[in-house]
This record gives C-alpha cells, sequence and structure tokens, in this order.
C-alpha cells in the first residue's frame, strides 16, 4: 500500500490560504456556560453537593462553536441560526462580537429560546448539565427568513457546512432546499449529522463526519471489527450519494471512506493527552472545510481534522485550535514519525 506524506511546504500552503476563505455554517446555535468552584459539604435540605461558585465562563455552542473554530484558525465565517429574544440573546451577541463574527444571519424568534448549556463543575469533575432549549420544528415563517439569510449567505461563501444538533431546524424539506442551492453555486456541502435524524435527510452532503456511535445509530450496523466499520461506512456513503464519509473514531483515529473505493483508509490518533472530548467533532468538520476549500484533498483535510482533534481534546471545555497550534502539532508528530498515511 502506497504511502503519502503530508509536507511542511503543503502544510504552509493550505494554512496559508484559510484567511481568506469565507465559511456558511447553517445549524443550531447556543451557549455554553461553565459554572465552576468546589465543594466542600452536602447540603442539609437534601443529599446534594453545595458547590461555592468561583467562576462562571460563557462560550459559543453548538454550531456556533463551529463559527469559533474557523475565527480562531483566521477563516471568516457566516453563521445562519435560530436565537431567542432573551437575556441569552444578548450574551451570544456579545460572544459573536468578541470573536469578530457577524451576526446578521441570525433570526431572532419570540417563540423559541435561546440555547443554553450549563456544565456544573467541580474540581475538572462535571456534577450536573442543565439545558435550556426549544426542540420542537421550526414554524414556516421562521424557515422562511433562515432560508433567505442563507441565500445571502450563499453569494459569498466558499463551502457550506451544516451542522444537525437535532433542535428542530432541518427537515427533509429544509435540508433538501440547503443542498439544491449550495450546489446550484458549486459550493461543497459538509454535513455534521445527528445520530436522532433520520439517514435519508442527508441525502446530497458531500461529505459528512458522523462519531462512531452516530454513524452506528444512523446505518443500524454495530461497528465491531473490519468488515462492519467498512460496511457501516458504505452504507453512509450510499445514503448520502456524497464523495466521501469520515468517520471520527475516537482513541482508533479515523476511517476515510470514499466512492469508487472498496476499502477506508484509516489514519490514527495525533492526540497525547486527552482531558475532555466536548467539541472535537465541530474541530473536526471546520479544519476540513477549510482544507478543502483551500484546495485540499479530502485526504489531507482528514489528516489536518485529525490533527486538530488532537489538539483539543488535551484541552478542557468546548475548545478552539488555532493555525500556530496546528503547525507545532505537526512538527512534534512529523519527529514522532506519525503525519505520514496510507493511500
Amino acid at each position: 500500500m502506497k504511502k503519502q506524506n503530508l509536507s511542511p511546504s503543503r502544510i504552509e500552503e493550505l494554512l496559508g490560504k484559510f484567511k481568506s476563505l469565507r465559511v456558511l455554517v447553517v445549524g443550531d446555535v447556543g451557549i455554553d456556560r461553565y459554572t465552576l468552584g468546589t465543594v466542600e459539604r452536602i447540603s442539609p435540605e437534601a443529599p446534594v453537593p453545595i458547590l461555592h461558585v468561583v467562576e462562571e465562563k460563557l462560550k459559543l455552542g453548538l454550531a456556533a462553536n463551529v463559527a469559533d473554530n474557523i475565527r480562531a484558525l483566521s477563516g471568516r465565517v457566516s453563521l445562519v441560526g435560530i436565537v431567542g429574544k432573551d437575556r441569552y440573546s444578548e450574551d451570544f451577541d456579545r460572544l459573536m462580537k468578541g470573536i469578530g463574527a457577524e451576526t446578521s444571519g441570525l433570526v431572532r424568534s419570540t417563540s423559541r429560546r435561546t440555547i443554553l448549556k450549563e456544565r456544573v463543575v467541580s474540581m475538572n469533575q462535571q456534577l450536573l448539565r442543565v439545558d435550556y432549549e426549544t426542540t420542537g420544528a421550526i414554524d414556516a415563517k421562521t424557515k422562511s427568513e433562515m432560508l433567505a439569510k442563507t441565500e445571502r449567505e450563499l453569494a459569498r461563501a466558499d463551502i457550506l457546512i451544516i451542522q444537525d444538533y437535532c433542535k428542530g431546524i432541518f427537515d427533509r424539506g429544509f435540508f433538501a432546499e440547503l443542498v439544491k442551492r449550495a450546489k446550484k453555486r458549486g459550493l461543497v456541502i459538509a454535513v455534521d449529522p445527528n445520530s436522532k435524524t433520520p439517514l435519508s435527510l442527508y441525502e446530497g452532503a458531500s461529505f459528512m463526519t458522523p462519531n462512531t456511535k452516530e454513524a452506528e445509530a444512523l446505518t443500524k450496523i454495530a461497528i465491531t471489527d473490519d468488515a462492519s466499520l467498512t460496511a457501516c461506512g458504505r452504507a453512509l456513503l450510499k445514503a448520502t450519494g456524497g464523495d466521501s464519509v469520515i468517520i471520527t473514531r475516537g482513541k482508533d483515529g479515523m476511517a476515510l471512506f470514499e466512492k469508487g473505493r472498496s476499502a477506508p483508509k484509516l489514519i490514527p490518533t495525533y492526540a497525547r493527552e486527552v482531558f475532555d472530548v466536548s467539541g472535537a467533532g465541530d474541530t473536526v468538520i471546520s479544519l476540513m472545510a477549510l482544507t478543502v476549500a483551500a484546495g485540499g484533498s479530502i485526504e489531507e483535510a482528514a489528516i489536518l481534522g485529525n490533527l486538530g482533534a488532537g489538539v483539543v481534546v488535551g484541552k478542557r471545555g468546548t475548545a478552539t485550535v488555532t493555525v500556530p497550534e496546528l503547525k507545532a502539532a505537526y512538527q512534534l508528530q512529523s519527529e514522532l514519525g506519525a503525519m505520514t498515511f496510507n493511500s
């Protein structure tokens, strides 16, 4: 099997193009709030710990974390999603402004709340997660507004990312309309799927990036060995009609399936220490989209996405990776001989 190498000059070439690219992200948006503190005693009112809060952190979450990743990688981003008309929407606007991203693509709804996911943490141990969200299907007016904003942003986008967290935005008709409009402009469509969504909805995706559990749920195929992994990947390819599927496999790296190839390409993990896997999938699809838009192959995109994921899982909480961090990680993995992969 032929070996391929991602050279330093190729890395520089691809990463150097990121700053000139604009990625359109469409999907569920929200905020991640981290309430951090210490626990020294149990409540006298109930058998629960009392958290003495010492810090609160707010971060862009869901599809907005993808936007954050793209900005951290020096790319430009347009984000289309829904927020409520509530106090959390003000926090969301402030966080978007903080990363230098526009908010003109947001639909502001009186019938839906801004999604907030609060994680209560003591000594790096998550005690509780509290979700504030509306998950019902969006109404026709909201859908029409989202399509109008998407159409406007497609005109200046280099690639489209669709982020599905199953909060009510995507149905078959809406997804198909996004795909039709993006393909009319010749754009690649990258999809981060959700395990609760019917696989048939994702027809038209150029490539998709499910993790192992999502891939198993979407295809109803349990991945237990190489044969079942291959069957799962081929089923995803067939259902979407796309060019490729990338199954992210945690400590086992990635499996890349391509149209016309019988066997997947297996890419090992580049993580050295794992503290928190939150948001790693967002980093993968952000890097892959930017790399493909920069003219990179899907193999190069997967390699860089995997490398970026290896960086962010070494950070605590929902995190991003920067171009300098990616270059440093590449240098380290090159020294370890890990940047050569099977073709």
